[in-house]
């Protein structure tokens, strides 16, 4: 066989023995599809499944989701007949959007949401109805990863699917393709038309001056938090090949990812072949073309700044009483935080939002789940609307009422399904954008009865924005119309008019006084403020001239506003006069991201205009549909050498199944191996279940065959997770036979038990600095009343307390770890637990001091698993003990670098430079309650990534070791 198969061959044989059972939904997804009446609809292109109760709004997402499918796969070089587009469609509350490539055991599906509730997708040019939209950029995934064509389009049409070619293009050009898409799919929607996604780039395009690395490609950049260098800069890249290069390009590149033989390999070259230029190249261009059409912004000088720094993403009120401004930001050297200003700029306080203890209030506390914060007329308090995790992984959200003197959240009410709006100024309601299913409209909350009165009775289709409430009961708000976001009046009387018509992303409006408004609204190309007369009439007066984005903008007294300002890479707190536009500083600029502007039309970008559902069926979901089939069905057979006889082959053979339904509620896997040495399969089967979601029900069971022994194992296995806290059980059943050989007599060992295990964690955390303060509670447990045949029954018992604080005072990229960790096995037989002696990395080089370690495990102790504690300092010795407690610290700090290149050495995938985490640590164990164990040392790791998938640490450890006899010892490694 020629020498260019073998590594092909080796991948395929991995993937061939990857028959698996996973969960294939998220908690969540999962449990509403056990407990809803399922429905399959089937169209030309597409098999949609869904909630019966969602049907009117499935048949709208489907509707707009087919024309993208149809419209993307007009596209590729050669368009061929693909699968239909497998969708599930959910009404749970994820405000997330994925597509799964085919790989092993699982098919290609899309998933997709009914609604949003997080405000964020209004800022991105979407809404919280605009799932067709959303459906888009995800048909652009789905279309792409399709495009997978030669030797392994032939070995996944024979296997049932291994993998998908083009899934590992990386990822900046995953999402940036799929972003550019999204607005030019028929409609002005998405991202490349939403002023923030632009405002964001221009700002950091002006900061480097255009000069970015491809370091800024990678989704671990953290400049380009909160949305991610591949989505950011991918997306302005792919959009100046498409302009520079031409669409056609993008996928023929496309269909030669989706040819080659080995697709993680040469993916740059491949860039060469159609481009004549490698992807280093092209990003050079790319960067040199920002640099030399930048024209720089400044303030205005009537631009006054109230807080030069408030994090790179941050949401903002202001109090009609006083003046102060109340900010909930982030930073990537600080963690999420409430912080109330004076009318000066001065703080009042700020206050991180983290709740620690098990029966905290609220999970979540990112700026980005926040939304509608507005103070009441007094200027006693904030409101505003949090976006929270639910028991089973959803999101909830809930109104906050804080007090604005001290920061203390005073009262919640819970059960809101929306985003946040406005308190009116009297204190007694709050107003919200409630959404059900594709439909939002404006609810009234009483904060003295908790009644919630419906204000509006939109039907369909309808996206809104927070709203903000009028002394007089008046309510005005954002609504997306045909020609995008505009601005919308309820009258007291109920009804509701427009106010703009334009379509100019007009957002977030506030009330100045009785007649006038302030609001944001693109004026060349940007968001800026804008004032609305609404007793003179005529259109709306722009007021700033910010230099990229204004965000959140607010009156602040009689005479000014205040608003967030896009400075770099991050937010400031600034105001401005509210009469009149200041002149500009500079000539108006060509913003830093405009070549990446409409390209010549194609078939894809002709208007929408709707689109008829040709539907072929839409009956009730049938019970096991596909699970007779196997999704995976992949034979294998391939020879290695026998390591006793180089001389001689081994012919090793097997076969991969696994199967499902399409909703993913009966799961199964079935592996047969062997070998002409052995001549006795290996064989396992594992079945699971999701009818008792959110529990999920897993059963396995094995007879393998190795060398000198033949295993049986059978376990079962029940497991859940409790808002963020996993929960599982397990009953495990093993035997071992170890056959008689010439120097020893067989041996039989056995173990069956139950076990089950919780793990508890909360904490808050910096982009830099990783978490800064934290705490973690791992319990665990296991009784084994059958133990190794001729022992007694012996238990194990484990728990481990974490603590997480800040570093050294005024050093913010560091914290100290503090570990208390007990295990024990009562009853255990003598030599069966091991502390220490587990390897830190996955590849090590070592250079000690001090005696060998000579511990082994009986033959009747090894039923097929291990009781093993690790101790760092003890690497490379293992110690026997009956119980451990074990007490250690660890202080680190990272040294930032966040650099990265487009491939790695010509034919490698990209390569990205992390961080340097340098630290210093000791821990003292002490086994059977009387001997101690004691290690201090230091350590390096250097944090790295390849492919944007991949993560490599390299590391060097040393440690002193004071007992046991041991000295020095260092370590060289690398840990995946």
């Amino acid at each position: 066989m020629p020498r260019r198969f073998l590594s092909v061959l080796l991948l395929l044989l991995s993937l061939s023995g990857c028959a698996f059972v996973t969960p294939r939904f998220e908690q969540n997804v999962q449990t509403e599809f056990a407990r809803e009446d399922m429905r399959k609809l089937s169209t030309r292109t597409m098999e949609l499944y869904y909630p019966a109760r969602l049907r009117p709004s499935a048949l709208r997402i489907a509707a707009r989701v087919e024309d993208c499918v149809e419209r993307l796969r007009l596209l590729p070089r050669n368009p061929k007949g693909r699968e239909r587009v497998l969708v599930y469609l959910t009404g749970e509350d994820f405000n997330n959007a994925y597509v799964v490539p085919d790989y092993s055991s699982l098919p290609q599906q899309m998933v997709l949401p009914s609604h949003m509730s997080l405000e964020l997708f209004n800022l991105l040019g979407f809404g919280p109805a605009e799932l067709g939209a959303v459906g888009c950029h995800e048909a652009v995934h789905y279309v792409q990863l399709q495009q997978t064509d030669g030797l392994w389009g032939v070995l996944n049409t024979f296997t049932g699917g291994l993998f998908q070619s083009n899934s590992l293009t990386e990822s900046w050009f995953l999402e940036g393709l799929a972003t550019f898409y999204e607005g030019r799919l028929g409609t002005e929607q998405g991202r490349p038309h939403s002023p923030v996604w632009r405002g964001f780039f221009e700002a950091a395009s002006q900061r480097l001056g255009g000069d970015f690395h491809p370091g800024y490609l990678n989704p671990g950049h953290r400049r380009m938090d909160p949305f991610g260098g591949n989505y950011l800069m991918g997306s302005h890249f792919v959009a100046w090949l498409a302009q520079k290069y031409g669409e056609e390009k993008l996928w023929q590149l496309v269909g030669d990812q989706g040819d080659s033989l080995l697709p993680p390999v040469g993916v740059t070259l491949r860039f060469r072949a159609v481009y004549n230029r490698t992807i280093g190249t092209l990003f050079d261009e790319f960067s040199a073309e920002l640099a030399r059409t930048l024209q720089p912004r400044a303030r205005p000088a009537t631009q006054r700044v109230l807080a030069a720094q408030v994090g790179y993403f941050a949401r903002l009120a202001a109090s009609p009483a006083d003046g102060a401004t109340a900010t909930v930001d982030v930073g990537r050297d600080e963690v999420p935080r409430l912080t109330v200003r004076e009318r000066d700029g001065s703080t009042r306080f700020s206050r991180s939002l983290t709740q620690f203890l098990p029966g905290r209030r609220w999970l979540s506390t990112h700026p980005i789940n926040m939304s509608g914060l507005s103070f009441t007329g007094d200027g006693q308090f904030l409101y505003l609307v949090a976006a929270d995790v639910d028991a089973l992984g959803g999101y909830l959200s809930r109104v906050w009422r804080v007090d604005a003197r001290t920061g203390e959240v005073v009262k919640t009410w819970d059960g809101i399904q929306g985003m946040g709006g406005g308190v009116s100024p009297d204190g007694r309601a709050y107003v919200f954008v409630h959404v059900s299913e594709d439909t939002a409209n404006l609810v009234r909350l009483d904060l003295l009865t908790g009644e919630r009165t419906p204000l509006t009775r939109f039907e369909g289709q309808v996206s809104l924005g927070p709203p903000a409430v009028a002394a007089d009961g008046r309510i005005v708000f954002s609504r997306m119309t045909e020609r995008g976001w505009n601005l919308a009046l309820r009258e007291t009387d109920g009804t509701v008019r427009a106010l703009t018509e334009d379509g100019r992303f007009n957002y977030a409006p506030r009330w100045l006084d009785a007649g006038r408004l302030v609001f944001v609204r693109e004026h060349e190309g940007r968001w800026q403020a804008h004032v609305l007369d609404l007793v003179a009439g005529g259109a709306p007066e722009c007021i700033t001239d910010a230099p990229h984005l204004v965000m959140d903008v607010a009156p602040h007294g009689d005479s000014e506003v205040v608003f967030l300002n896009r400075e770099g890479f991050d937010f400031s707190l600034d105001t401005a006069p509210l009469e009149s536009r200041p002149s500009p500083a500079a000539p108006v600029a060509v913003r830093a991201s405009s070549f990446p502007g409409p390209v010549e039309a194609t078939p894809a970008s002709a208007p929408y205009l709707g689109h008829a559902l040709d539907i072929l069926s839409d009956e009730p979901y049938s019970t096991l549909e596909r699970f007779f089939l196997p999704e995976l069905r992949a034979p294998y057979i391939y020879a290695l050498p026998d390591v006793a006889d180089p001389e001689r082959s081994i012919i090793h053979g097997g076969l991969a199944l696994a199967g499902q339904d399409r909703l993913g509620m009966h799961q199964y896997s079935l592996l047969v191996e062997a070998d002409t040495a052995l001549r006795d399969p290996s064989v396992s089967f594992t079945y699971g279940t999701a009818l008792a979601a959110p529990w999920t029900v897993q059963l396995s069971g094995a007879r393998l065959r190795e060398v000198g022994r033949r295993d049986l194992q059978v376990s079962l296995t029940v497991s859940r997770a409790f808002w963020t806290t996993p929960v599982s059980a397990r009953l495990l059943a093993l035997r071992r036979d170890w056959f008689t050989t010439s120097s020893r007599p067989g041996v039989r060992t056995s173990l069956l038990g139950p076990e089950a295990s919780v793990s508890f964690t909360s904490g808050e955390s910096t982009s830099y600095g990783g978490t800064q303060r934290g705490l973690g509670l791992t319990l665990s447990a296991g009784v084994y009343p059958l133990a190794f045949d001729n022992a007694r029954p012996f238990a194990e018992v484990r728990g481990e307390l974490t603590a997480v604080v800040p570093g050294l005072p005024g050093v913010k990229r560091d914290n100290l770890t503090l570990s208390l960790v007990g295990h024990a096995l009562p009853h255990a037989p003598e030599g069966l637990f091991q502390v220490g002696g587990v390897p830190l990395g996955a590849f090590t080089y070592q250079r000690r001091q001090g005696p060998e370690a000579s511990r082994s495990i009986p033959l009747g102790l090894q039923p097929g698993v291990s009781f093993v504690e690790p101790l760092r300092g003890y690497e490379d010795f293992a110690l026997e003990a009956r119980n451990v407690l074990i007490a250690s610290a660890r202080y680190r700090y990272r040294v930032i670098f966040d650099y990265g290149w487009t491939s790695f050495f010509w034919l490698g995938p990209s390569f990205f430079i992390s961080q340097l985490e340098l630290e210093a640590f000791g821990g003292w164990a002490r086994t059977n309650l009387r001997d101690n164990h004691r290690a201090a040392g230091g350590a390096l790791f250097l944090r790295t990534n390849f492919g944007q998938a991949v993560s490599v640490s390299l590391f060097y450890q040393y440690a002193r070791r004071f007992d046991d006899g041991l000295g020095h010892l260092h370590l060289v490694g690398i840990a995946l």
